[in-house]
């Protein structure tokens, strides 16, 4: 069932009808997991809303202290067996299964080791609640060895089952969390909602997938473990450019700031993640079956990074212009202080969130030497500016440094995503994008300078935006916008 014969496939269907079934697969695919990452953050907004109200700066901070660490040390096996899994179109039911006893065994160990070391760990950052915390989450890494189905749902691009089960574990774990604050519960009613949210998952796509693990064969694994290691470093260094800055926060400012960063992060950051989340599951697979038609590749390259430019770019830049009501109207008076990480973070989150497609279509092509390159350059070009500004101007000198850092990583990845193609198809594609977003930022940042009510100034800021984008819309890319609506219909 999981080892698709793609040459058998090929053979037997004419290039015309294999490209239109990978479209309406890839069109689809993007429509459900589009659809239901935008349902996903907006209900994920929604509850931490409720749940900022209920809880402290101080427990959301610690939580995601102990979810960096968690970070870390699963970032120390990720060898990409997923991607590996995905790209590969020979490999068989039994090489999936030595995949996952390999991986299971690396959880189990890495969930053990983590446990232990909670104490030196709390130790680190001067918490003592840290123990506690992180010798309990470090089963999450446990747990995610039993997600392994969703990698066979995404080869096999079965994104309606995916998302609904991803959907539906959200909303059981979110309104598990709430009742729990309720009851007076604390911190532990977010780490409920990450042990609730993990189990309803995996039970999900173990039903969806139908897959149970054979007995293993470990032989031909290679190209499979090649792929993966190559990735190893890349994944490694990525963690580090992604989180240092959180564990600097969690090291020096403490748990209060970490709180107010994690709710800006979460809101500008997530969203590029998201995008990747995307990719990854449905462009990487749709990619993969096309990366020999250099024509075909580039065409459909271009379109989804202009498509994804004409929403996400300006959606960020708005986000930025609008980030102190945003923070208001969302959590309150008391989480204030995260509007100003939430102006810079929008914009560093948008540029994330474009890197992430030129980082999958590099990978396609088999360059992951371009992405370790990309990932070093990162962490080169912000660790001296964070660690010489953080003494200066505390938060705000660790989020110069990270956008530093960001931005060259950006430029890097441009020249070789431009230089690969042997076009600059990226600046001619994504310039007017970049327009309309620093036109909206304009637009709603000098609203947001007025001091009227702030229902009344919201409500503005998205009214003169949505005029705003639909005018330069309707001057530049009516076609894409009557397409749109066309493409919407293939939703099944």
């Amino acid at each position: 069932m999981f080892a698709v014969n793609h040459h058998f496939f090929r053979a037997k269907t004419s290039p015309y009808i294999l490209q239109k079934t990978l479209k309406k697969q890839v069109i689809g695919g993007v429509a459900w997991r589009g659809s239901a990452d935008i349902i996903q953050q907006v209900l994920q907004i929604v509850f931490t809303i409720v749940l900022a109200r209920l809880l402290t700066k101080a427990d959301f901070g610690l939580l995601a202290t102990a979810m960096v660490i968690n970070r870390f040390f699963v970032a120390l096996i990720s060898v990409g067996f997923g991607g590996a899994i995905i790209r590969s179109t020979d490999v068989t039911k039994e090489q999936i299964s030595a995949i996952f006893y390999i991986q299971l065994i690396l959880n189990f160990t890495l969930s053990v080791v983590v446990y232990f070391l909670a104490q030196p760990i709390a130790g680190f950052f001067e918490e003592i609640e840290l123990v506690r915390l992180v010798e309990i989450t470090a089963w999450i890494i446990l747990l995610q060895t039993f997600q392994f189905p969703t990698i066979l749902l995404r080869k096999n691009m079965q994104f309606k089952s995916f998302s609904l089960i991803e959907i539906s574990s959200m909303l059981i774990a979110n309104t598990a969390a709430i009742i729990m604050a309720f009851d007076g519960f604390g911190i532990w009613s977010l780490v409920a909602r990450l042990f609730i949210q993990k189990l309803c998952f995996i039970i999900g796509t173990w039903f969806a997938a139908k897959w149970k693990p054979t007995k293993p064969d470990f032989n031909g694994l290679k190209p499979i473990m090649n792929f993966g290691f190559n990735m190893l470093g890349s994944n490694l260094l990525s963690y580090f450019s992604e989180n240092l800055i959180a564990i600097i926060i969690s090291k020096f400012l403490g748990k209060e700031i970490m709180g107010l960063f994690n709710i800006a992060y979460n809101l500008a950051i997530v969203p590029a993640s998201k995008i990747k989340s995307v990719l990854l599951s449905v462009l990487t697979p749709g990619f993969a079956k096309i990366q020999l038609d250099i024509v075909s590749f580039t065409k459909n390259n271009r379109k989804v990074l202009l498509y994804l430019s004409l929403t996400f770019i300006p959606f960020m830049f708005l986000m930025s212009g609008m980030s102190e009501n945003i923070v208001l109207f969302m959590y309150g008076d008391k989480w204030i202080d995260a509007s100003p990480m939430l102006l810079i973070l929008a914009i560093v989150g948008m540029m994330k969130g474009v890197v992430h497609l030129l980082r999958s279509s590099i990978l396609v092509k088999g360059e992951a030497r371009v992405i370790l390159y990309a990932t070093i350059i990162e962490l080169v070009s912000s660790l001296p500016l964070m660690y010489f500004y953080v003494s200066i101007y505390g938060v705000n000198g660790l989020l110069i440094g990270y956008s530093v850092g960001t931005l060259t990583s950006f430029f890097y990845i441009v020249y070789k995503y431009d230089k690969l193609f042997e076009e600059k198809i990226f600046y001619k594609t994504v310039l007017l994008p970049f327009i309309f977003g620093v036109s909206l930022f304009t637009l709603v940042f000098f609203i947001g300078q007025f001091s009227i009510n702030l229902y009344i100034e919201l409500i503005l800021q998205l009214f003169m935006a949505l005029i705003l984008f639909g005018i330069l819309m309707r001057l530049f890319y009516w076609k894409i916008m009557k397409m749109a609506l066309q493409r919407f219909r293939l939703l099944k």
